[in-house]
């Protein structure tokens, strides 16, 4: 056997087992493309296979060379109608395609023999004129495609080439049989390069499958993976619909999400909005009562309730996938167009892919809110542990010296009713009743302002005239403070009641920390449209780590926490809660040698004559609170 009778047997069996595969596709799944491409390589395959049985049998009949060509006239008219189902053709061109295969195979049968120029030189330029065009169509289909389907289109494009190539090599060298020696091998050689290519195309292997589609599914993956962390379920939606449309390369995608009962499910509209719907409602819909892949080639005809949707969306053929996870039915992925998949079932493959991954999206989704909600209840244990631990050690401290102080005088009394009062143990009993009766109001305040927020009697005040009555109550306090006010007033709209709260909190703190005899400095001046003021110790100092935390419920310093008066640690929080509610904010800042500065910001009421704008926020400071301290 020479060289070219080899290549000759070899493509006789190549082609032979292409229609078998491409046929039994058909026959498992009969959709217009499968049974157009069995069209196509059936042709093929009955011009070989008879051309075996002659070599065989060596029959010869003066018909048969008729209808060997009418066979492979098929050929351009189901190439004809694959462009129209991947590509789309005008209606006339699908009719004048039909009219022109019949004209030629009724040629080919009977004039062959009269006029076998004719029949030969017609189907030519049937096949040039055809197969050029649907080698084009294929090609463009490919460059807008993605991924698997793009390399399929690529190698279908090439094969027709091709095989045309091949095809009108056969035909020439009828007419010139002095090219016999180069025309012989070169048609072998072509149509060994075009069955290969109608292989990778109309039946790749699997190797080569998973090639073409792991671009796509890793750029799938690239912009879902982040998704798991998406708290709105509108942008969840719109953006894994965006990805698996992008991915598929199809003009749109719709993904449901099931009620945790699974009687409704949930879209998300082109605007933004939800759509709630029974669950069974739609093809998707369906898809998901029954749990199994749907292929719906007219939806407007399967579903006739919702033919103005499908139209509206240009949704011929849809797609359904079930969205699950371990046995729950979490939704269902939706994929639609205005043709049929050209490859249904790498469609239906990849579709099932991105559904599973969706599943796994919206399951790390729900875990990670079920792990957030397990640490928020963690969390709020141990700021309730921490709480009743810091409340009950001190409330206990002041507790402890009255019921020790009230024995003491109650044996005084005992022994000696006429005793003299002891007016230090009297003295006593106060300041630590006060101090009692503070810890409880900045109890009661903390649960105020989170239930109810601040007061609503504001009204205009003088800061000068707050700050001053505050200093009186100062006035014999061991640790001086230094105050630094101008004359003209200063108004703001407050609560004049929780702004001396916000004063004696920060001139408390800065007392309670500051070290040895250092005073505590004042400022109070009007900077643009705010009224500021500042409250400056020489204490102790917060770590530069806790700043950001110090204003929160509960928080104390680390370098404080040693200290048996540091309170509860609601004073910074209150004054940070009644600012924001009248508008202004408090942040820190380190003290020059040591300590810590507190800086709030109130807006101020303009005087005579004056329109301000709203105030920039300071360079390098938070709207409310940056850092700070109550002990």
């Amino acid at each position: 056997m020479t060289a070219l009778e080899l290549l000759f047997w070899v493509n006789r069996v190549l082609f032979v087992a292409l229609f078998i595969a491409v046929g039994w596709r058909a026959f498992r799944q009969p959709t217009r493309a499968n049974l157009n491409t069995a069209l196509l390589f059936g042709g093929i395959g009955t011009v070989v296979l008879i051309g075996l049985v002659t070599d065989v049998t060596g029959f010869t009949a003066p018909w048969l060379t008729g209808l060997l060509v009418a066979l492979l006239n098929v050929c351009p008219w189901a190439m004809l109608r694959l462009v129209d189902d991947f590509h789309g053709t005008p209606r006339w061109v699908q009719v004048a395609g039909m009219m022109t295969f019949i004209a030629l195979a009724a040629l080919g049968l009977l004039l062959f023999n009269e006029a076998p120029l004719l029949v030969e030189l017609a189907t030519i330029v049937w096949f040039l004129v055809v197969g050029g065009y649907a080698a084009v169509a294929f090609a463009r289909t490919g460059r807008r495609s993605r991924g698997l389907t793009r390399g399929r289109m690529v190698a279908v494009a090439a094969g027709v080439y091709l095989f045309i190539a091949a095809i009108v090599v056969v035909f020439f060298a009828a007419f010139m049989p002095e090219l016999g020696p180069v025309s012989g091998p070169l048609a072998q050689l072509l149509a060994l390069a075009a069955v290969v290519a109608f292989f990778l195309g109309f039946a790749p292997p699997t190797w080569l499958r998973r090639a073409w589609r792991e671009p796509d599914l890793r750029s799938f993956l690239e912009r879902s993976v982040h998704l798991s962390g998406v708290e709105d379920d509108r942008a969840l939606l719109l953006e894994l619909q965006r990805a698996a449309a992008d991915t598929l390369g199809v003009p749109g995608t719709a993904l449901g999400l099931a009620s945790a009962d699974g009687t409704t499910m949930r879209y998300v509209q082109a605007d933004g909005s939800f759509l709630e719907v029974p669950a069974d409602t739609f093809v998707g819909g369906r898809a998901f009562i029954a749990q199994k892949q749907l292929i719906v080639t007219d939806a407007a005809a399967s579903d006739p309730e919702h033919a103005e949707v499908y139209t509206n969306a240009h949704a011929l053929v849809v797609i359904a996938v079930p969205v699950t996870a371990e046995q729950r039915r979490l939704g269902v992925l939706t994929v639609y167009g205005d043709r049929a998949p050209i490859f249904v079932e790498d469609d239906l493959w990849l579709v099932q892919l991105l559904a599973d991954q969706t599943a796994v999206i919206l399951e790390a989704r729900r875990m990670a809110r079920e792990a957030s909600e397990l640490r928020g209840r963690e969390d709020a244990t141990t700021l309730k542990e921490e709480f009743l631990s810091a409340a009950a050690h001190d409330l206990r401290t002041p507790l402890t010296v009255l019921l020790g102080q009230a024995e003491l005088l109650e044996r005084r009394l005992q022994k000696d009713p006429t005793a003299p009062v002891d007016p230090a143990g009297i003295a006593r009993i106060v300041r630590e009743s006060r101090r009692l009766r503070d810890l409880v109001s900045q109890l009661l305040d903390a649960q105020r302002l989170e239930s109810v927020g601040p007061s609503a009697d504001q009204q205009p005040i003088d800061v000068h005239t707050v700050i001053r009555s505050c200093l009186e109550r100062y006035a014999s306090a061991e640790r001086p403070i230094e105050p630094a006010m101008g004359s003209e007033p200063i108004l703001v709209r407050m609560d004049p009641v929780r702004l001396e709260q916000v004063v004696d909190n920060l001139l408390e703190n800065a007392a309670k920390y500051a070290r040895g005899g250092a005073a505590t400095e004042l400022r109070v001046w009007r900077e643009e449209a705010e009224a500021r003021i500042t409250v400056a110790d020489h204490g102790i100092g917060i770590p530069a780590e806790e700043r950001t935390m110090v204003f929160e419920r509960f928080f104390r310093a680390s370098n404080a926490q040693a200290r048996s008066d540091t309170g509860l640690g609601l004073g910074l929080y209150i004054c940070r809660r009644l600012l924001e509610g009248h508008g202004g904010r408090i942040w820190i800042e380190e003290t020059a040698g040591g300590g810590s500065t507190f800086h709030v910001a109130l807006p101020a009421e303009p005087t005579s004559g004056e329109v301000y704008d709203a105030p920039a926020e300071p360079t390098g400071m938070a709207p409310t609170a940056e850092a700070g301290s109550d002990a």
